[in-house]
């Protein structure tokens, strides 16, 4: 209907009924049944069929419950009808159109040629089967149309509909058409040009994981580029990471099939494929669904991966590999940085193409000296690097102009040109509280090039001490919070050696609380302790040297004393009764870590020769087996291994499993597997170990171990509790938090340049 004023108007008046005349008199030229019929019904109800065929939509039609996406669905039918003067699905009778509307695909050679591609697009968003597909809200219908208009695609009158229009009715439907739809686009066009837009609102909100599901992983979750997609990894109760992309209009995540072990995800720079890595692969995925595709060999613990607009991948394999950079349909990977375990740094990690494809941004561990570690600024023409960042966190580039360094207590920002780089030293915080990682020094953020922020909120190190017994009852050690690491235990049970969040050791004694310092500042980092079997000790790493080598101090103090020192770096794992220490070896060239021995006279033997990554070994307590996880089924599994004798290994986990530790009396190998803590039986005959059935002993949300060498538990003497660090519930990364268009936002804190 038009109204004197030209305004157009569509009304239902809700007359329409079901027709009553003969129908042979009416002959093959009456009333379509399938355009006014209303099927009708009194009252309503699941499995009933209400409205006029040719509008219904699929859901309407098998007479399921409907809501407004049913609207949606029969304003593309109209604009469809509009446009090409022809009903979207047609057919004889009722039936048959209905039948039309569940299979028929729409015929789209009847839109007149001139119909402008956003047009096209809203159609399809709005006739589209799956209602969780459709578009989700009609309002966005005039969004789209003011796009087209804004572009300068606004429709004309199609010919292909003016000369397929004979007779009268036909020129109705193309002067309706050409009304309506020229009507919506110079309304919009006035509208967007007239009134004076307001700045996009900063607008925050939060998505909350399912219960059973924790944010995993290294590096945290990604945005695409247009800040549409996120991707995530999260682990369910069982312990098994896996990759979900989430549209922000949707209310759902999508499950990435077969990406079991996922972690540290990014987006292909059109989004359309998302990145990531498991069981010892780089892979890539479609977004819209598919099964993952190889791209390049990989550890268990890669130090993440950028896409760059020339569809190559930059990713950092392993902590001593350096950057590689492959093509995303794989191939040989090419060498862009190495690692020198010196002035150049001993590992090389999270790259991030900045705009233009020309550079990358990376970050630099090195040893304790600020200019061995920080970010620097790749050239991908000439190979060489220009530092801009030093200290231990991880940087960003924001294309507002900023550069975002990661932190203990959130997110910093400084102005930034990647055409002028310069030292850079960030000191304004703009986003506070958010989940940081002290064994990678990054914090789980990442922002779109339009302005999209995400990140996840909580503080790693909040937790408290606590004993559980087997059957899972709980008894706190302290009441307070406690900001530390890697608590372990001594072999008397009295005392605890940690690491605290400023790369310090100390004792801390259970029973009267009191702490002794056993580093001092200046020393460098220092991680990773482990008692000496006598407990007078206590063995750890600390790269004050440069590489990370192995020292020990007295537990009341003093000193340290270097028991390694050797190219690469070495961490403390396990000590035998006689004296004989495992220690894991990240090394450059291995894609993971080894395992070695240090006998009491300083020699150094390979324990397993394998290219596999080995980590968090333990001896067991009369020295003659070890424990150990391997990567070499492609995911993390606990094994047993004679020591010092003949044997092979014999499996421990059979889905999945780290951080074993051996009971006391050595008839028992603990494990974890997520939140679950199991156990099972050890016999020794003939040199052949056996292992029994795992059982679960309890389920705990516990802090795990800064790295794969360590537990993040410990067993009592009696082998009848467990000493672990319970997470605090700000500790636990189950949530991501978004803010849009928070470019504005931020160069308020911090103007760029």
């Amino acid at each position: 209907m038009v109204t004197p004023d030209g305004v157009v108007k569509i009304l239902d008046f809700g007359l329409a009924k079901t027709w009553s005349g003969d129908a042979d008199s009416q002959g093959a030229s009456g009333p379509a049944l399938s355009q006014s019929p209303t099927l009708v019904h009194t009252g309503t109800a699941v499995g009933l069929i209400l409205g006029t065929a040719a509008y219904m939509s699929p859901e309407q039609a098998r007479g399921r419950p409907v809501d407004k996406r049913a609207d949606i669905w029969a304003f593309g039918a109209l604009l469809f009808e509009m446009l090409s003067g022809r009903q979207l699905f047609e057919g004889d009778t009722v039936s048959d159109v209905l039948a039309a509307v569940l299979k028929t695909e729409p015929d789209w050679t009847a839109l007149p040629p001139t119909t402008p591609a956003p047009l096209r697009h809203l159609l399809r968003r709005c006739i589209e089967r799956d209602a969780k597909q459709r578009l989700r809200d009609i309002g966005e219908a005039r969004v789209a149309l003011g796009d087209a208009a804004s572009r300068g695609e606004a429709p004309a009158v199609p010919p292909a509909l003016a000369g397929a229009a004979h007779g009268r009715a036909g020129y109705r439907w193309a002067a309706l058409a050409l009304v309506v739809v020229a009507s919506v686009v110079a309304s919009t066009w006035l509208w967007t040009r007239l009134r004076p837009a307001p700045p996009p609102a900063v607008t925050r909100l939060s998505i909350p994981l399912p219960q059973s599901q924790v944010l995993s992983g290294i590096g945290g979750p990604a945005v695409s580029r247009d800040g549409h997609l996120i991707a995530y990894a999260a682990r369910d109760a069982t312990g098994v990471a896996r990759l979900y992309v989430r549209s922000l209009d949707r209310f759902e995540s999508v499950l990435v099939p077969e990406s079991e072990g996922a972690q540290a995800p990014f987006f292909s720079p059109d989004g359309s494929r998302v990145g990531f890595f498991a069981r010892g692969k780089l892979l890539t995925a479609a977004v819209a669904g598919g099964a993952p595709t190889p791209i390049a060999d990989a550890s268990s613990h890669p130090l993440g991966a950028t896409w760059g607009e020339d569809d190559t991948i930059v990713f950092g394999p392993a902590l001593s590999a350096g950057l590689l950079r492959v093509p995303s349909s794989g191939g040989e990977p090419q060498q862009l940085t190495e690692p020198d375990e010196g002035a150049r740094g001993y590992a090389h990690g999270r790259p991030q193409f900045l705009p233009g494809g020309r550079s990358v941004l990376f970050t630099i561990w090195g040893a304790s000296k600020a200019e061995s570690r920080g970010d620097a600024l790749l050239s991908l023409k000439t190979g060489d690097w220009t530092q801009v960042t030093s200290g231990n966190w991880t940087a960003r580039y924001a294309s507002s102009g900023h550069l975002l360094l990661s932190g203990p207590r959130g997110v910093r920002a400084a102005p930034f040109d990647p055409d002028r780089p310069h030292l850079a030293n960030p000191q304004t915080f703009v986003v506070d509280e958010v989940f940081s990682t002290l064994a990678w020094a990054d914090s789980w953020f990442s922002v779109s090039d339009t302005g999209t922020l995400v990140y996840v909120p909580g503080d790693a190190t909040l937790g408290r001490l606590a004993w559980i017994e087997r059957d899972g009852r709980i008894t706190s050690v302290s009441g307070n919070e406690v900001s530390l690491a890697d608590p372990s235990l001594s072999p008397d049970g009295e005392r605890i050696a940690l690491e605290d969040r400023d790369d310090s050791l100390w004792t801390l004694d259970l029973r009267r609380g009191t702490r002794i310092r056993l580093t001092l500042d200046g020393e460098g980092s220092n991680a990773y302790p482990v008692w000496s079997r006598d407990g007078s000790r206590v063995l750890f790493a600390s790269n004050r040297s440069g590489d990370w080598e192995i020292c020990s101090v007295p537990v009341g103090g003093g000193p340290a004393t270097r028991l390694l020192t050797r190219k690469g770096n070495q961490f403390p794992v396990s000590q035998a009764p006689d004296g004989t220490l495992l220690f894991n070896e990240r090394s450059k060239g291995r894609t993971g870590a080894s395992l070695w021995t240090l006998s009491p006279e300083g020699s150094v033997t390979p324990f397993l020769g394998s290219p596999f990554s080995t980590v968090g070994a333990q001896f067991s307590p009369d020295g003659r087996a070890v424990a150990y996880v391997s990567d070499e089924t492609g995911r993390d599994e606990v094994y047993l291994r004679p020591f010092g004798r003949e044997g092979g290994a014999a499996p421990v986990s059979t889905d999945g499993g780290n951080a074993p530790r051996w009971s006391p009396d050595g008839r028992e190998i603990f494990y974890r597997r997520g939140d679950a803590f199991l156990a099972a039986s050890v016999t020794s005959a003939g040199g052949t170990l056996t292992v029994g059935d795992s059982r679960k002993l309890f389920e705990a949300r516990a802090a795990s171990g800064r790295s794969s060498f360590q537990a993040g538990y410990s067993v009592s003497p009696d082998g009848r509790r467990f000493l672990v660090l319970l997470l605090d519930p700000s500790a636990i990364p189950t949530q991501l938090n978004v803010v849009l268009n928070w470019f504005d936002e931020l160069k308020a804190k911090v103007p760029s340049r």
